[in-house]
């Protein structure tokens, strides 16, 4: 009777061992850079497509990208939610009297991840996000600002570290079509 209750108890504690051994950490915090996101893009087609079709042209455009912070907490080993913030803006000069376009972007999406590998250092995952972002808009003496609906899809990412690491998602949306940067798990 001593043997199997020893037994048990020994299987017993293997396995609880063996579970936290593998347990994530509980949140993560992010600063990254995204490339390209919608917003630009929108820029480069409403002034290629639409402003040509109006008669104006555009002789320069650049934009800053996207500076974007978030935070997430982990459910489980495979799924977290989470919170992203994002701040861009783009400057569009044509060649009119009619001046310069100016305008900034910044908002924030909840967002779900889903972690298709997730191993000690690496990990691969795929996340979305919806939110708000407001946009301030100012071309001469009129300003304008406005909301939008925020949006990222993002199908394939990869994370590289333990408690401090790099990461990069690819995807489309407010974040850019690419958003690189470092983490940190708490």
């Amino acid at each position: 009777m001593k043997k199997i209750i020893f037994i048990l108890l020994a299987g017993l504690l293997s396995l609880k061992g063996y579970g936290q051994e593998n347990m994530p950490r509980k949140s993560e915090i992010r600063v990254g850079y995204g490339l390209v996101p919608v917003q630009e893009i929108g820029t480069m087609l409403g002034d290629g497509i639409f402003m040509g079709l109006l008669g104006r042209e555009v002789e320069h455009s650049s934009g800053t990208g996207t500076f974007t912070m978030g935070y997430s907490l982990n459910l489980n080993k495979r799924l977290s939610v989470g919170v992203d913030g994002f701040y861009g803006k783009n400057t569009v000069s044509y060649k009119d009297d009619l001046g310069d376009s100016k305008w900034s972007v910044y908002g924030g999406l909840v967002n779900m991840q889903y972690s298709y590998l997730n191993k000690t250092k690496l990990n691969l995952y795929g996340k979305g996000g919806l939110g708000y972002a407001r946009y301030n808009n100012r071309q001469k003496e009129n300003k304008e600002n406005f909301g939008a609906l925020s949006y990222q899809f993002t199908p394939i990412a990869i994370r590289y570290g333990n408690k401090v690491g790099i990461y990069g998602e690819f995807g489309f949306g407010y974040l850019g079509i690419a958003n690189v940067g470092i983490s940190f798990k708490l």
